[in-house]
């Protein structure tokens, strides 16, 4: 071999070694989390004072609904280093034991009816009435998909519960076959159909409404998913959503609200541990102002091991 072909045959090697050890090496300034998009706002306050504290330390936030995330672990084996869901029962019943190992309760929420403040037709809306408006050919309204988002299957619960207590017969089928097109991923996506009028209301979390500045309809306690002690009539209602896989089908019944916070096993980064505890003691004030009810952390009786900074 002459010496300029050896010379370039010499180079190409030195740069594949590089490319291989550089592609192989954990991205250890990186940690990357799986969330609900109603965790947006918050993670991203939560993420820029952590990064402010620990130089040169990113925080990678992935927002998409929560069964979405679930399944990037469980599906698509994506390395994660935290997964923060709006239903800890996704983690007890996908991630638990073969994915992680503990599963922490950490904040709670509540389903309301979303609309501009501005909209004529508001004006009308009352808690008694809301179901009679949505129902109006005139009137659209968004929702998100139960087969990937929480606020989605909450949706249709809170719809059964609302048929049980009207004499409304197939309520609940009404609303639902109506206006499917447009259901998107997750709630935080209804947001620009409405800021555009393609729609007059939503289906969100009183937390999402809030942040964004719109109005809000509470639904009443029997609906709206968010006092323990209704749990017996919330159950009352239940679907079925994709599994892990779509081939794979489960029941919910309705709960009240409860998120999920774990460390999956593929995470890499070693101040994963810190961060959690950051977002469950420090995070709480956050999650506060933000309209979001933080709760006192407590592992799951599915956990299988308690982390040592608990």
């Amino acid at each position: 071999m002459d010496r300029p072909l050896l010379k370039t045959f010499t180079l190409f090697v030195l740069v594949l070694l590089v490319v291989m050890v550089t592609g192989c090496k954990p991205d250890t300034d990186k940690i990357v989390v799986f969330h609900a998009g109603s965790l947006s706002v918050p993670l991203k306050e939560m993420a820029k004072e952590f990064e402010a504290r620990h130089p040169g330390v990113h925080i990678q936030l992935e927002s998409t609904g929560s069964l979405t995330c679930v399944r990037k672990i469980t599906d698509l084996k994506k390395p994660c280093d935290v997964l923060a869901v709006a239903d800890y029962a996704l983690i007890d019943e996908l991630m638990i034991p073969q994915y992680a190992d503990y599963n922490i309760q950490f904040a709670s929420n509540e389903l309301a009816l979303g609309y501009l403040k501005e909209k004529p037709i508001a004006q009308h809306l009352t808690s008694d009435n809301w179901h009679e408006i949505l129902l109006n050919p005139k009137v659209h309204y968004g929702r998100a998909d139960p087969n990937q988002d929480p606020v989605g299957y909450r949706t249709v619960i809170a719809l059964g519960l609302a048929e049980k207590m009207t004499d409304h017969d197939s309520l609940q089928h009404q609303i639902l076959k109506k206006d499917n097109k447009f259901i998107r991923p997750k709630g935080t996506e209804l947001l620009p159909l409405l800021e555009v009028g393609a729609i007059d209301f939503i289906f969100n979390y009183r937390s999402v409404l809030m942040q964004h500045g719109l109005g809000i309809l509470p639904l009443s306690d029997s609906l709206n998913l968010s006092h323990p002690e209704l749990d017996d009539w919330y159950a009352s209602s239940c679907t079925e959503v994709n599994g892990t896989t779509q081939n794979e089908m489960i029941q919910v019944c309705g709960e009240a609200m409860v998120y999920g916070l774990c460390k999956p096993k593929s995470s890499l980064h070693p101040l994963t541990d810190e961060f959690l505890k950051f977002i469950v003691t420090e995070g709480r004030d956050i999650l506060q102002k933000n309209g979001q009810p933080a709760l006192n952390p407590t592992l799951t009786a599915k956990s299988t091991t308690k982390p040592s900074w608990f």
